[in-house]
């Protein structure tokens, strides 16, 4: 057999590996083919008195390939004024009524095309409607747009005698579609507006802009007090044709309404004419609103820093603004900073820009929790615990002064209250002229809110003396009323004599020994101050609670509160501690409790301390934990033993120790 010779690639397999990668470095990016169709357009016209309308379109687009980046639309009125605020959403969007997923739309008047048409017509004004951002994709889209145009002035509402003839043409849609729909709002008047039903003129065409036979044309009609509307259905649109609608009203929709002479009006007219005669009116009450709005924030601020300032200095502690710059200039800048973001929130149709400036300014006027001085957080020098009487120690500490840049304090809340009234003044006005930007406006308050909830007295380091003195009183209050209830619950004597003296004496026996444990049980409930050596002023306050009588070894109980550095400001952590001789027998009544707590050595030789912490730092499980210790190391009443209950059913009494509440607060 002949053998086969590898062969190598030569050039005229390399040029066209070539020349496939030239193109493809060269190569330009293609452009995506788009095709729209109109689906429908339903208009509103809403005429005034005067003969002024606002013509609203919604118009249902059919998008192929895409992005869809504008549309013109031909037919629209010449002298068309154009608001802002239009959208496009997805056709499901706006059937439900959200707007979370609409794009905005830019709307521009093209320039009039002179050229004339194959028929020598004029051509007819057109708008460009812009899509933000990456335009329409692919789907079926409604554009909402409107703008306002003066019917009366162009001559086409043509009052005859007691009638008044309407007529609109709508704009030239390429694509004919099913459904046309126009609905007619104008002022209320006695003869009710129908369909004009005038013939065409001798010339063949519609007369006044055409219009239409009854048969061609459904029509509705809504009455109400102020306005009647009149809508209109064209089964079929023609391709590339004018829509022409013409109606018939009573002419007294049109006369302006009689209005009473007030005193005091020519002067009032007089005043308004002035100040249409000034143009720079309103840019100076502008200047002046942005100067006022600038000198208040920025006072605001200031003196925020210094009252926060004062207070944690007066705490042992250094302030922290959140963005660490001298005060003057911060104070500047955040004033600088709201006023131009408001400006820009209220100028542009994006309120990006605004409100990043807004949130500049919100951060310049916040604070940090403040930070303990080195001197605070060293270890405190010996001193000493003195008892001190419930009344004196849990007494209400004096409310702070001078504070008003504060939301805690009532002057903070009183002035916050102002000042957030002043903006939903100033919303509620923006509202009536832009939903959105008075929606903006409400946001703002944000920067007032970083002044009077920041840098709050709650967020200063803890008095140990004076912060715990609220959450003591409420544990004692709830420890007292714990105890007061099995007292209250003791079986009271009966009311008819015993049948025997036997039976008398067992009752008078058992009504004593009743009034004797109520005895026992009674608490004591003290303050525990202390004192450093060569400090006049308390360090720390706890709470003491102990038994009227004890078991042998006990030696107190005590609740006091350790307080954590957090990030809104101190956390107060409570903590219960029963300090015993150890081997003694209230240790053996609370061997139980004990594993719930943790054990160590106490401040004296031959004492030992447990100390247990609620699974919540609440006052409610504090005191269970405190209130079922109080009961384990209570001592029974002297010359009453514990008695076996008579019967089957009575009721066993509860042993020491043997506290299901405590241990699940524990």
């Amino acid at each position: 057999m002949p053998s086969r010779i590898a062969r190598r690639p030569g050039p005229a397999l390399l040029l066209p590996l070539l020349a496939a990668l030239v193109s493809i470095a060269f190569a330009l990016p293609a452009r995506a083919w788009v095709e729209v169709h109109v689906a429908g357009d339903d208009v509103r016209l809403a005429i005034d008195r005067a003969g002024a309308a606002t013509v609203e379109h919604k118009v249902t687009l059919k998008i192929s390939g895409g992005p869809l980046r504008a549309l013109d639309i031909q037919g629209v009125d010449p002298d068309a004024e154009l608001d802002p605020g239009s959208y496009a959403a997805p056709h499901k969007a706006a059937e439900a009524g959200s707007l979370a997923s609409a794009t905005p739309v830019a709307l521009e008047l093209l320039p009039p095309d002179l050229r004339p048409r194959e028929d020598g017509s004029r051509r007819p004004a057109a708008l460009r409607a812009r899509f933000d951002g990456r335009g329409l994709s692919r789907g079926v889209f409604v554009l909402f747009f409107r703008y306002r145009t003066d019917l009366m002035k162009r001559g086409l509402i043509q009052l005859d005698g007691p009638s008044a003839r309407i007529a609109w043409t709508g704009p030239v849609w390429d694509d004919g579609y099913d459904s046309a729909r126009l609905t007619v709002a104008i002022p209320a008047a006695p003869d009710e507006p129908r369909v004009d039903e005038a013939p065409a003129d001798a010339a063949g065409e519609p007369s006044a802009e055409g219009a239409l036979a009854a048969p061609s044309t459904l029509s509705t009609l809504r009455r109400s007090v102020d306005k009647d509307e009149l809508e209109l259905l064209r089964p079929y649109t023609p391709k590339a044709e004018p829509i022409r609608w013409a109606i018939r009203a009573d002419a007294r929709a049109f006369q302006p309404e009689p209005t009473a002479a007030r005193p005091g009006a020519d002067a009032l007219g007089r005043l308004s004419d002035a100040a249409a005669a000034s143009p720079d009116r309103s840019r100076t009450l502008y200047l002046a609103a942005g100067a006022a709005l600038f000198a208040l924030y920025s006072a605001l601020v200031a003196l925020k820093a210094r009252e926060h300032e004062r207070l944690a200095r007066a705490a042992g502690a250094l302030p922290r603004p959140l963005v660490p710059i001298p005060l003057a200039p911060r104070a500047a800048l955040a004033g600088l900073a709201l006023v131009a973001g408001v400006a820009l929130e209220l100028l542009l149709r994006d309120g990006t820009a605004g409100a990043a400036l807004v949130a500049a300014a919100t951060a310049l006027a916040a604070h940090r929790t403040p930070r303990p001085e080195r001197a605070a957080a060293a270890l405190r020098r010996p001193g000493k615990w003195l008892p001190v009487a419930e009344a004196e120690a849990f007494r209400a500490p004096p409310r702070v002064r001078g504070v008003y840049l504060d939301v805690s304090t009532r002057a903070g809340k009183a002035l916050l209250a102002a000042l957030l009234a002043a903006l939903g003044a100033g919303v509620y006005a923006a509202a009536g002229a832009s939903p959105y930007h008075a929606h903006l406006l409400a946001l703002d308050a944000t920067a007032l809110l970083a002044i009077f909830c920041t840098g709050r007295l709650a967020e200063l380091p803890a008095d140990p003396a004076a912060r715990p003195v609220a959450f003591l009183r409420d544990v004692a209050r709830r420890v007292r009323r714990s105890h007061k209830a099995p007292a209250s619950a003791a079986p009271r004597p009966a009311a008819k004599a015993p049948a025997s003296a036997a039976q008398g004496a067992a009752a008078k026996g058992s009504a004593r020994a009743a009034a004797k444990a109520a005895t026992a049980t009674e608490l004591r409930v003290v303050g525990r101050l202390r004192i450093p050596d060569g400090s006049p002023d308390a360090d720390e306050l706890r709470l003491g609670l102990s038994p009227r009588a004890a078991l042998p070894g006990f030696v107190a109980i005590e609740v006091g509160v350790v307080y954590a550095p957090g990030a809104g400001g101190a956390i107060g952590l409570p903590e219960v501690l029963l300090r015993v001789a150890p081997g003694s027998p209230c240790e053996r009544a609370v061997e139980q409790l004990a594993k719930s707590g943790r054990s160590s050595r106490g401040r004296r030789p031959g004492e030992r301390v447990l100390a247990f912490t609620p699974r919540l730092p609440t006052a409610r499980m504090t005191a269970a934990i405190a209130a079922a210790l109080v009961r384990a190391v209570s001592a029974p009443p002297a010359g009453v033993a514990p008695t076996k209950p008579q019967g089957a059913g009575a009721p066993r009494a509860p042993r020491p120790g043997n506290s299901k509440a405590a241990t699940a607060a524990a």
